[in-house]
């Protein structure tokens, strides 16, 4: 029998209550509740591919979920797979208050999109909606808004309609409306966790006055599709930063400022809109000069934006040639992609 060293805390096992430090403390350990261990199970390669475990130890060592000795013997492994399976396979032996805690030291340790993960797998169990900051009708089977406001709504002024391309059927009113239940109980578990306020930061960059060699033309309208997606990524509860008539230059200086706001850490996802003249793969700047749009997108792919990892990001991209000129009198759009991107 391995003999007890001075200084380790005792290894309790399944179902055992040990009282300790001169009676001042129990350490009770039961197992962990059983939709706990499936969240667990459901995403166990996952986890054992991505843990860091160093720091993560350490918090659930001070929470008492762990004792030095099983500390020990998971950094006995050899290789950080063969640790995190060791980590896993202890973990739900540790008590119900396991998994909490080990959500807090992912979240403590920069780890959130692993406790996203494990939430969004639990709420798939219960079917139920992360909460949105409303009341709801408790009579509805599912979430319905009952008691938010009225739609909002929010038409633009009349300004700035003067070069509007809409045929004169006046300014456009937004709304947002909630899901409906049927459509929520059918899609909830492809959702990505939006509960954070503001659910993101969204940037609207828009170019309408160009000048240099390309000889573009003033985009008419433009400043219209600016304002109308302002207003709707408000409504939607993002914090919209804006850019008008940017160079090359100050477009991917701007767009690398933006990702690397420290805001993106405690929000939900992000959106980009880009607004201006361009070609196949690329938009243009007010001196006619190219930003690739490979480019934009690498600003906040996971190595340049850790703080976007695993959260979605929305790309708008509106880039019409300015020669071109449809049958009704409309700039023809060249490319109106959205991309939604999960980098």
């Amino acid at each position: 029998m391995a003999e007890a060293r001075a200084g380790a805390r005792p290894a309790f096992s399944r179902g055992v209550s040990t009282v300790g430090d001169g009676g001042r403390r129990m350490l009770g350990v039961w197992g962990m509740e059983q939709e706990h261990q499936e969240a667990l199970k459901k995403n166990r390669v996952v986890l054992a591919k991505q843990l860091l475990l160093s720091e993560l130890l350490e918090h659930l060592l001070e929470k008492d979920i762990i004792t030095l000795e099983m500390r020990e013997l998971i950094q006995a492994k050899v290789g950080s797979f063969s640790q995190n399976v060791e980590f896993l396979n202890l973990l739900p032996k540790r008590g119900p208050h396991a998994f909490e805690a080990f959500c807090d030291a992912l979240r403590e340790t920069k780890q959130g999109h692993l406790e996203d993960l494990l939430h969004r797998t639990l709420y798939s169990f219960q079917n139920l909606r992360p909460p949105l900051g409303c009341d709801y009708d408790s009579s509805f089977p599912l979430p319905v808004c009952d008691s938010c406001p009225p739609h909002k709504q929010l038409r633009l002024s009349v300004e700035t309609m003067e070069h509007s391309l809409d045929n004169g059927d006046g300014p456009p009113s937004l709304q947002v409306k909630p899901c409906t239940p049927e459509f929520y109980q059918t899609h909830q578990h492809l959702a990505y966790r939006l509960q954070s306020r503001p659910r993101g930061l969204a940037m609207v960059l828009s170019n309408v006055h160009f000048n240099g060699e390309k000889d573009l033309e003033f985009r008419s309208g433009g400043d219209v599709d600016h304002s109308s997606l302002v207003t709707l990524f408000k409504l939607l509860d993002y914090d919209v930063h804006v850019l008008r008539d940017q160079t090359a230059q100050k477009m991917q200086e701007n767009l690398q400022r933006f990702a690397q706001l420290s805001a993106h850490q405690s929000t939900d996802s992000c959106m980009v809109a880009l607004l201006s003249h361009g070609i196949e793969g690329g938009i243009y700047g007010v001196d006619g000069k190219l930003l690739q749009l490979q480019e934009v997108f690498r600003l906040f792919d996971n190595a340049n934006c850790p703080n976007l990892q695993n959260k979605p990001k929305m790309f708008f991209i509106q880039a019409c040639r300015g020669g071109a000129i449809g049958s009704h009198g409309h700039p023809l759009l060249f490319t109106a992609a959205t991309a939604f991107l999960t980098l």
